[in-house]
């Protein structure tokens, strides 16, 4: 051989190595790198490790790892075995045919194979993993569920699981003959819409395609097995819905109890399921009719407030935490009638809050006069007795149109036509803030009039009536960087939320009343274009509605906003419904007075309606039964008038009345029937009024003289009910002052003509 030849081969023998650490580091023989440390191995770990299932010519990756003795990751050749060729072949880079592989060291293409059971291991250094089984099997073309036989239920037809209730259902899969290839498929996979409504508690082992679920939260769901990529046709599945509330005071008798301002009582509710089965951890919903006289925690903690006054305390299995997937939604309320063991229980609990001392009151005054004047800046005061009634003003961005406090009384929030704004009162320094950096567009900005204020302080209501088309807007302030939700309701004149906050009532002024919920899509019914007041019934379960139809009060079911009913004519059309604190109770009979302004007139009306349980099976509301009669009339001697405040005191004792062109505050005695005017000092004209929840002391906006002398016409009078009468006037000069309601207006001065007293 010529020296040529043997330098030509001495090459080859030199490239050879080159060419096998190449392909080592490349990865193209098994899975490895150098192991510059050289360490041992002493574990391997292969992902994914768990069982998997393939179709015919499908495929899946795997990597494995390598570690020492101290956790470190080894860098060595790994290598990838299937203990069942026939039906998984595995390519050196980790890649698994369910089948065979055209190529194991560049896999493009995977040749269906045949059913059966894999076991797929990494190996390094004689070191394996453990193995990880894998059901290779034909197309699934189909999948049910079945309960599993055998088992007994609580009804014949298995309707319903109550609470606790554990079953297992198995889920058969069939291949594109119809044929059963359950057991080639591997372990089931199972999953529920609602995972609320039960809890999936195992797979069962042998046979795996078999699960047992625990029924958790009354509703309804879809209970959905899946394996290799197929999701099976869903079971329908009911966690027994609520039947009925009922409702006790702990340790006490009787639908009423009493406690002093700050103190607390328990309230103890049954709840039972369609299936006559008392749960142990009923999801309900506590609400009260007045947050301002006391609180009820989800635990059912009655807490009172600083004001006297009732509060009717209630419960209901409220979507979308309770009677779940059940559209539309389906609210259950308490209801009265008689205990399992013969006790007597109550849809409504009144607390009676009482107090040594009524609290100082403080009100927030502002001024709409501003208007849109160029330059003219408007101002608010926080307002209450003493030697330096009026506070330090904080400066109004825009010009309001309203004031509304939250029931906690924290923050005090004010509509305007360029934005919502709002101030935590409570500050050290309080100051206006918007709840939006922009002014434009409104449904940013939040423009329009507060029309009310969620029982949690956290959802306000504003209408929108500039912008075309007209709009509701929604803010919440737990999600405060969120757009507000958006409805296009024209002409909102009224709104209110139900107690339990599901639902949220809407008036207009062309005659709908609309209804927001929480769980279905906004609805309306029309009614009579008068209607102006909203009301809720002690327990929630239905609305108030004064005006409708004409000069009467019909009421509309708060479940499906159905029409229950109107009362008899009254002598004119009421502008505004009253549902008085503290109910009665005949088993499941609920009897309640209402009072309704008929100007010159107050009107009493008693209300009865019940609540029938629900039936299995049954997913429309139940009949409330409403009926009206008409109570006594009283004329205020006032003549026709315009009232500015319509206050009940909080133990509906009373109403305060503050009308324009009236001189006084009239207190009307509701036991009594007698009327009392409180004359206002100088004669004042009212401009606005608000009043503390007694109703002891009651603020009055006015001008007292001649409204082009600055210095005698803008002033508050606060006005002691009790005893003092007109005790107070807080006197704004109104000429560029610190005490000026705004600065800047050409003409007649600001006037303090909106007001609203703090919740204590």
């Amino acid at each position: 051989m010529d020296r040529c030849c043997m330098e030509h081969c001495c090459r080859r023998l030199l490239l050879l190595p080159a060419l096998v650490a190449l392909l080592v580091l490349s990865g193209c023989v098994g899975k490895s790198t150098s192991n510059p440390e050289s360490g041992n191995v002493q574990n391997v770990t292969l992902n994914p490790t768990n069982t998997l299932s393939l179709e015919f010519g499908k495929s899946t990756n795997f990597t494995a790892t390598a570690r020492d003795s101290a956790g470190r990751t080894v860098f060595t050749t790994i290598h990838f075995n299937s203990d069942n060729n026939a039906a998984l072949t595995i390519a050196n880079n980790g890649q698994a045919c369910a089948g065979r592989w055209d190529s194991l060291s560049s896999p493009v293409r995977c040749n269906p194979g045949v059913e059966g059971i894999a076991n797929v291991t990494a190996e390094a250094e004689g070191v394996s993993s453990a193995p990880v089984k894998i059901y290779v099997h034909e197309h699934i073309q189909s999948m049910q569920v079945t309960p599993v036989a055998g088992q007994t239920c609580l009804q014949t037809t298995c309707s319903c699981f109550s609470q606790g209730t554990a079953w297992q259902f198995q889920a058969t899969a069939f291949g594109v003959n119809k044929t059963d290839i359950t057991n080639s498929v591997g372990p089931i996979n199972w999953s529920s819409s609602n995972p609320t409504v039960l809890t999936v508690d195992a797979v069962v082992d042998e046979p795996n395609n078999q699960v047992q679920v625990t029924a958790r939260t009354p509703g309804i769901t879809q209970l959905f097995p899946s394996v290799s990529g197929t999701t099976g046709d869903p079971l329908t599945y009911t966690a027994c819905l609520v039947k009925s509330i009922k409702l006790q005071v702990q340790g006490g008798s009787g639908n009423s109890t009493t406690l002093n301002a700050g103190g607390a009582k328990t309230i103890e509710a049954t709840v039972v399921d369609t299936l006559d089965f008392t749960l142990k951890q009923p999801p309900l919903t506590w609400s009260t009719s007045n947050p301002e006289i006391a609180t009820v925690t989800t635990s059912g903690v009655v807490t009172a407030r600083q004001n006297a006054g009732t509060a009717d305390i209630s419960a209901s299995c409220t979507p979308p935490s309770c009677n779940i997937g059940v559209l539309p939604g389906l609210p259950i309320y308490s209801s009265g009638g008689t205990l399992p063991n013969g006790q007597p229980a109550f849809g409504v609990i009144v607390a009676q809050v009482t107090q040594s001392k009524p609290p100082t009151a403080t009100a927030w005054v502002a001024t709409q006069d501003c208007k849109t004047n160029f330059n003219c800046t408007s101002v608010m005061f926080p307002v209450t007795t003493g030697t330096t009634p009026v506070g330090n003003a904080a400066g109004v961005p825009f010009t309001p149109n309203s004031m509304v406090f939250t029931p906690t009384g924290t923050r005090i929030y004010m509509g305007s036509d360029q934005g919502l704004m709002f101030v935590d009162v409570s500050a050290s320094t309080p100051t206006v803030s918007t709840v939006s950096t922009a002014t434009t567009p409104c449904n940013a900005a939040v423009c329009g009039k507060v029309l009310t204020i969620s029982p949690d302080s956290n959802r306000v209501v504003v209408s929108d009536t500039t912008t075309i088309p007209n709009q509701v807007y929604i803010f919440d302030a737990t999600h405060a960087t969120t757009p507000p939700t958006n409805l296009l309701i024209d002409g909102a004149v009224a709104a209110a939320f139900s107690p339990d906050q599901m639902k949220l009532f809407i008036l207009t002024s062309s005659g709908k009343l609309f209804v927001s919920s929480t769980v279905d899509a906004l609805t309306f019914t029309n009614i009579a274009p008068g209607a102006t007041g909203l009301s809720f019934a002690a327990d929630g379960s239905l609305a108030y509605v004064s005006g409708e139809p004409g000069s009467a009060i019909s009421g509309f079911a708060t479940c499906n906003a159905h029409d229950l009913g109107a009362s008899p004519a009254l002598p004119s059309n009421p502008p505004s419904v009253v549902a008085l604190p503290g109910v009665t109770e005949n088993q499941s009979l609920v009897t309640q007075n209402l009072l309704a302004i008929v100007p010159p007139d107050i009107q009493f009306l008693t209300a009865n309606f019940s609540h029938a349980d629900l039936q299995v099976g049954q997913l429309t509301c139940p009949n409330l039964g409403l009926t009206f009669t008409p109570g006594s009339s009283f004329n205020l001697g006032q003549g026709a008038f315009t009232p500015l405040l319509m206050h009940v005191t909080g133990d509906g004792s009373q109403v305060i009345i503050v009308a324009q062109n009236i001189p006084a505050v009239l207190t009307f005695n509701v036991n009594g029937g007698t009327t009392t005017a409180i004359p206002l000092a100088n004669n004042a004209s009212p401009l606005a009024a608000s009043a503390t929840q007694d109703g002891s002391q009651v603020f009055v906006t006015s001008c007292d003289g001649d409204p082009q002398n600055p210095n005698t016409c803008g002033s508050i009078h606060i006005v002691n009910t009790l005893n003092g009468g007109d005790i107070q006037q807080a006197i704004f000069t109104n000429v560029n002052t610190n005490d000026s309601m705004c600065n800047n207006l050409p003409g007649p001065p600001c006037l303090p003509n909106l007001i609203a007293v703090r919740p204590q």
